[in-house]
């Protein structure tokens, strides 16, 4: 039994370091400007949709939001969905001139985002390619910078056919579960998204904020129902040999929930979708990589069984804690001591950074940014292990939208990276 736990720990600890070499690398790439795409004239159409489930709290201020946007008005449509609505999320919607979609589920008939944006796009069945060339998804408690579409436009004539753009809050500073929901954004935008747009690898799509070409999504279907379907579309894509692209200038502001409860129901759906799509795509992104060498499916199917940087972290410390402080007997540590530390304050130190320059803020909040990050990340641990024994409870739970945040209160400044090098 003792040998078998000793040569199980050496495998975590040759695990743990191919994970941290994977993460490592990738984020090296992540330092330094953003570079912009050079300036196109408008010319792609664009459906933009809104699914909503009782949102009148804030769609209003997302559908003036969008009818603003510096993009000629006869080249997009905006688009809510009303999903099973009992209040006035369609009047709305309705009265600020955008198109109404209202999806009622029948008896029985599952629920949620997925399904309603299944329905308006059967609703609207062969107008989406004739007169539409890419829809962009929002959520309904969302805000976005006015060049959106100019920046999604400038990817499609690219010939990129799946972009995400930059993830951000609108209530960062609400408090500390809003500041670390803010600061994590700060870092994987950075760290994980630019740093891989920059290697020529599959970004990930994060459920708003992302734009498809409407060809593309014609060949792949709407199918993903899992409860991160963002990642299963994206994971689909990938296995047809199309990677997300990232748009780091066009930002979303999304509303994250300020009760810690909340938020855990939240991550606790998110982690059960991702093993939901990991068990179902990493063999085929696998089995794609060794007939097709194709590297961006090795890359996804990485993407799905890593640990995270936080479940990383957490069992780098205990594996540290287990081999230099604890008395076991037989364990070593196959890795020095001051390997691990670098990591772990590499990973640190890049955090600064990410808030430093992205997030503009002070170094007063720096601290607080990153002890809120940590004590929040950590609560995933549990989550994490907890959704693998319950992956296959699908149930959605909302996540409530009630702060009626105009796009004029936000600090675009906090979230701005200025750069005027223009790259075709």
């Amino acid at each position: 039994m003792t040998q078998v736990f000793v040569a199980s720990f050496t495998v975590l600890q040759w695990f743990l370091l191919f994970f941290w070499a994977y993460w490592l690398f990738i984020s090296l790439f992540g330092f330094g400007r953003a570079k912009k795409l050079r300036s196109k004239l408008p010319e792609k159409r664009f459906l933009i949709m809104i699914p909503a489930h009782n949102e009148e709290a804030v769609i209003g201020n997302l559908v003036e939001n969008l009818n603003n946007l510096d993009y000629p008005k006869h080249l997009y449509t905006v688009c809510v969905i009303a999903d099973n609505c009992s209040d006035n999320t369609a009047l709305i919607g309705r009265k600020l001139g955008a198109m109404v979609i209202e999806h009622t589920s029948k008896p029985g008939e599952a629920k949620g985002k997925p399904y309603g944006i299944k329905y308006a796009i059967d609703v609207i069945g062969d107008d989406l390619t004739e007169k539409y060339d890419a829809i962009a998804i929002f959520d309904a408690d969302n805000l976005v910078t006015l060049n959106y579409l100019e920046e999604m436009n400038k990817h499609l004539l690219r010939g990129d056919r799946l972009i995400q753009c930059y993830l951000d809050t609108k209530n960062p500073d609400d408090n500390w579960v809003t500041l670390s929901y803010a600061t994590s954004y700060y870092y994987m935008n950075r760290s994980w998204q630019l740093a891989k747009s920059r290697l020529g690898l599959g970004n990930a799509i994060g459920g708003t904020g992302f734009c498809v070409e409407t060809k593309l999504l014609q060949e792949v279907g709407w199918t993903a129902k899992s409860l991160t379907e963002d990642l299963e579309f994206t994971m689909q894509c990938l296995l047809r040999g199309v990677p997300a692209k990232w748009s780091h200038h066009a930002k979303i502001f999304d509303e994250k929930p300020t009760d810690f409860i909340a938020s855990c129901i939240q991550r606790l759906r998110w982690a059960r979708g991702h093993w939901d799509v990991c068990f179902k795509y990493t063999l085929p992104l696998m089995k794609r990589f060794v007939t097709k060498l194709d590297l961006r499916a090795f890359d996804g199917a990485l993407y799905l069984i890593n640990p995270g940087k936080i479940v990383l972290g957490s069992l780098t410390v205990i594996v540290t804690w287990v081999c230099y402080f604890a008395d076991f007997s037989g364990i070593k540590s196959m890795i020095p001591l001051h390997i691990w530390l670098v990591l772990l304050t590499f990973n640190m130190l890049y955090i600064i950074y990410t808030i430093a320059s992205d997030a503009k803020k002070k170094v007063s909040s720096i601290a607080k940014a990153i002890v809120s990050l940590f004590v929040l990340n950590y609560t995933y641990v549990p989550l994490f292990a907890w959704a693998l024994i319950t992956k296959d409870n699908k149930t959605w739970k909302r996540t409530e939208h009630s702060r009626n945040i105009a796009m004029d209160e936000i600090d675009l400044g906090a979230a701005q990276v200025a750069t005027t090098k223009e790259v075709g």
